[in-house]
């Protein structure tokens, strides 16, 4: 299976949805103080976001799955540069090869988009949307 560089946009894009559905208050904290965080996903599908304001630990098979992912590991270095835009770089570990994407987003418009994507987020989970997926992309891509 490969990847490009757009669907890890994407999935990083999906895997903050899915955080922030589990606890949205929590992943707001972790990812709006200043300074880095990480997201890190198991083999098992154990999804764990972590940073200075606490940590949140959810089972993400299923977002995996939708996604249509198969991983050994998937590792996300964060960090909030402050005024919100935050820099990150993914790395994703396949059953034989590893691609690394760097990039920026702002966090408030990834949230406000909402009336697109974080609201909509289980409806587009459910089938791709291109659209949507193309918008995750533009927010994610800087």
């Amino acid at each position: 299976m490969s990847m490009t560089r757009a669907e890890v946009k994407i999935m990083v894009a999906k895997l903050i949805e899915a955080s922030y559905s589990k606890d949205k208050g929590l992943t707001t904290k972790i990812m709006a103080e200043k300074g880095s965080f990480k997201l890190t996903v198991d083999q098992s599908g154990t999804v764990t976001l972590s940073g200075n304001a606490g940590v949140l630990t959810f089972n993400g098979t299923l977002t995996l799955e939708k996604i249509g992912i198969k991983v050994k590991r998937i590792s996300i270095s964060f960090e909030n540069k402050g005024e919100m835009n935050i820099g990150y770089s993914a790395t994703v570990n396949l059953a034989v090869i590893s691609l690394t994407v760097n990039g920026d987003f702002y966090l408030e418009e990834l949230i406000t988009s909402c009336s697109g994507l974080l609201c909509s987020a289980a409806r587009a989970l459910k089938g791709r949307n291109r659209a949507y997926e193309a918008e995750l992309e533009s927010i994610m891509g800087r």
